[in-house]
């Protein structure tokens, strides 16, 4: 269990955001999930029978190489922040994270045309 690192807070804040959701980012408590290297992140508790309840929010941006990439606020059964659910389009790892400006509101559609890929410095 960790804090968040730095380039995981522009999704997780803007997903908080999008949900309405005031919370102290800083303070979240994760654990990355075993999902194939997407990202996805389990919101510590220490409530062991916690279960999945909605999905408020949810986001997308396109990965350094151009894929589309999801990124959803999940809550448990009592409305708490559960994980974030990070899926890229083709089940691969992702390859970096975005800036603020580059997440953009709802789901992926296939209809956007992606990004230039961004250089890694």
């Amino acid at each position: 269990m960790r804090h968040l690192l730095a380039h995981e807070r522009p999704i997780v804040a803007y997903l908080f955001e999008l949900a309405g959701i005031s919370a102290d980012i800083d303070a979240l408590i994760v654990k990355p999930m075993s999902a194939g290297g997407m990202g996805s992140l389990f919101i510590a508790s220490f409530d062991s029978s916690r279960k999945l309840g909605s999905s408020p929010a949810e986001c997308h941006f396109h990965d350094l190489d151009g894929v589309s990439v999801s990124a959803e606020l999940n809550l448990d059964q009592d409305g708490r922040p559960f994980e974030i659910d990070i899926w890229r389009v083709d089940f691969a790892p992702t390859v970096g994270c975005p800036l603020r400006a580059e997440l953009m509101a709802g789901p992926p559609n296939n209809s956007f045309k992606p990004t230039p890929p961004r250089d890694v410095a």
